[in-house]
């Protein structure tokens, strides 16, 4: 399984877009995969925009830090809570490979993509 750890601060107006890209770009691989959104105690609607987007898609799990403590506090966050052999940090030009496992950790595993998620998303934030 595939993890990617996205850490977002105030980025509610550009989160659905973002993820879409995400889960496109994960959905492409083939594996299973699970997405964190890591919010780094954001002070607009982001936590709210990222929990309805977990509502709609069970592979987006939602993290939350109560007050900022950087990025690199958030990817540490992301890494404790992933399940993936492969995890995956979501960064402006790209993803990075952060760490391989060996084996998987005790948990559930999410399921793959669901068809037409990209028009879910549009959807849902259409409030269709």
């Amino acid at each position: 399984m595939l993890s990617v750890l996205f850490p977002v601060e105030d980025v509610q107006s550009s989160l659905n877009d973002s993820v879409a890209e995400i889960l496109d770009a994960a959905a492409d691989t083939g594996r299973r995969f699970e997405l964190l959104i890591i919010d780094d105690g954001s002070t607009d609607a982001t936590n709210e925009v990222a929990h309805e987007i977990a509502r709609h898609f069970p592979q987006v799990r939602l993290i939350r830090h109560d007050a900022p403590q950087g990025r690199e506090a958030a990817v540490r966050t992301g890494l404790k809570h992933s399940r993936g052999e492969v995890v995956v940090l979501r960064e402006d030009g790209g993803f990075r490979v952060i760490e391989r496992r060996s084996h998987l950790p005790h948990g559930a595993v999410s399921r793959p993509a669901q068809p037409n998620f990209l028009r879910r998303l549009k959807n849902f934030a259409l409030g269709e």
